[in-house]
């Protein structure tokens, strides 16, 4: 956006601590006075960070997700009177405590956008189901999650061809209560599979425990880079988490998942994809699924699944983002376009780290009775029939 004269600029909201992360270098970072330490609770924090975001934001602001970030930037953007766009708009699990609070953010923020960015076709219709949508655009454009798989895709291919060991990721809040269920059931798992390497992430669920609690074949992996992570994930040959961009990027890289969430929003239907509730996650089913799915694979992996995004989501959102501004200039304005009109994009950012299939946008189609803009999509995957 900013390559097309565009002024945008990210507001950082120091949700996640990283100091590095790659921009266009026109895009300013504008880092938040809010002192998170300082706030009451988590909705005075947005509140906070949603009145900087009210002063700052110009034409438009992006949110991606369902953080606390996001819902500042949405609140912000109402604020403001400004356009908000929602990227993953959509996502639904369909129970307001798991995952929470995120289901109760996403919702809120898909009723207060005027551009809404789906990942897939599900995401699309259950946004039809749970929001009005009327002088809404709706648009199905991928994840971007799924970009920097296809931007590296040359190289993480060697990673993917002798694939070893499990990778754990767990920070879900809502499995804090099941934290010591959960622990125990990872000491059982690693202790009976000797052979196998578990490479464990030292966060969430996991930031207080060691390697050596859990046996000779466990590794603590502390903070990394995306694309390490990545290498690190194309070269496991099972992933057990809690997250859903995780589950994302897994299922794009061909590498099972083992998903411990009581409800599932992303991956309903899609091979290579379990779930497993953490309430009972001490009994049989765990050991099974890990068995299974560490039997000898036979040769490498095939290519890359277009299930989330085919890489190409960001170019999607940003050139439909472009077409919005300038026919908003143009009905403004009675259809004369001032090109040294300055338009501002806010886009709030967490700094979280950062595949139904896309595929590749053909064309646009508008339904005239809603006004609803969908991108007819190509090669779906099963669950999105």
């Amino acid at each position: 956006m900013a390559t097309n004269g565009l002024s945008v600029s990210i507001y950082d909201t120091l949700q996640n601590r990283s100091d590095e992360f790659e921009r266009h270098r026109d895009v300013p970072i504008i880092r938040s006075s809010v002192v998170r330490a300082e706030c009451r609770d988590d909705l005075d924090w947005v509140a906070s960070c949603a009145s900087e975001i009210a002063e700052l934001c110009g034409d438009l602001v992006v949110v991606q997700g369902d953080t606390y970030s996001a819902l500042a930037g949405a609140h912000g953007a109402v604020r403001a009177g400004a356009a908000l766009a929602h990227i993953e708009a959509g996502l639904r699990s369909h129970d307001p405590l798991s995952p929470f609070p995120e289901e109760m953010n996403r919702v809120f923020i898909d009723t207060q956008s005027d551009l809404l960015f789906c990942a897939t076709r599900t995401d699309f219709d259950d946004l039809c189901a749970t929001a009005s949508v009327v002088d809404k655009k709706s648009f199905v454009v991928g994840n971007t999650v799924c970009d920097p798989i296809f931007q590296h895709r040359d190289h993480l291919a060697s990673a993917a061809t002798r694939p070893n060991g499990v990778l754990v990721s767990l920070h879900r809040r809502e499995n804090y209560r099941h934290r010591e269920q959960i622990i125990k059931s990872l000491s059982r798992l690693i202790t009976n599979f000797p052979g196998t390497e578990f490479r464990l992430l030292k966060r969430g669920l996991l930031a207080t425990s060691e390697a050596a609690e859990f046996g000779a074949n466990a590794t603590m992996i502390g903070l990394t880079e995306h694309l390490h992570f990545l290498e690190m994930l194309t070269g496991s040959q099972i992933a057990i988490c809690d997250s859903g961009g995780i589950l994302e990027e897994a299922v794009t890289l061909g590498v099972p998942v083992v998903c411990l969430r009581r409800t599932l929003e992303r991956g309903r239907l899609v091979e290579g994809v379990d779930c497993i509730d953490p309430g009972a996650v001490e009994g049989p089913q765990l050991p099974l699924l890990i068995e299974r799915l560490l039997s000898p694979q036979l040769g490498g992996r095939g290519p890359l699944r277009e299930t989330f995004g085919d890489g190409q989501s960001a170019k999607r959102i940003a050139t439909l983002i472009l077409d919005h501004l300038d026919a908003s200039i143009r009905r403004n304005e009675g259809g004369h376009t001032d090109p040294d009109r300055d338009q501002r994009v806010l886009v709030p950012f967490a700094r979280s780290k950062a595949a139904e299939s896309p595929g590749p946008v053909k064309d646009f189609r508008t339904d005239q009775r809603s006004r609803r803009f969908t991108a007819v999509a190509s090669g779906a995957d099963a669950c999105d029939s």
